[in-house]
């Protein structure tokens, strides 16, 4: 029922830009299914993140996020980080990405206890936990 309704929408073309006029439209019916409370959409699950990650720092006034090793959050230089030498800091994953871009990240090993710990000793320094539960990279 799905593969119709996207071909009758196709013969009116594709949006670019400004979000189409089915959007609203669409997010109050995924809201009614799921129970969510809102919905949004993103050209990109890289956008999606700097999305999160500012609404996420934004709510709670703190600057902080963790990551996981191994995960994938998108190509933002605020994400692509690596664990520091020093432990709860963080280095740039590639060169070009400034070390002060991912100053406020804290890299974790997914599925250690000690990670746990570190999350919970943080917590009140804690605007977001990016998890990625079946890691793209390591399936």
């Amino acid at each position: 029922f799905v593969l119709p309704e996207i071909q009758q929408q196709m013969q009116h073309g594709i949006g670019l830009g400004m979000q189409s006029n089915i959007a609203a439209e669409t997010a109050a019916l995924i809201c009614e299914m799921t129970g969510v409370e809102r919905v949004a959409f993103s050209n990109t699950g890289t956008e999606a993140i700097m999305a999160a990650v500012r609404i996420a720092r934004s709510r709670t006034k703190r600057q902080k996020i963790v990551i996981f090793a191994g995960s994938y959050h998108g190509t933002f230089d605020g994400i692509l980080a690596r664990a520091g030498e020093e432990a709860g800091t963080a280095e740039p994953l590639s060169l070009g990405t400034l070390s002060g871009m991912v100053e406020d990240v804290i890299v974790l090993t997914y599925g250690a206890e000690e990670s746990l710990e570190i999350i919970a000793e943080q917590a009140n320094n804690l605007a977001a936990v990016l998890v990625e539960p079946v890691q793209s990279r390591k399936p």
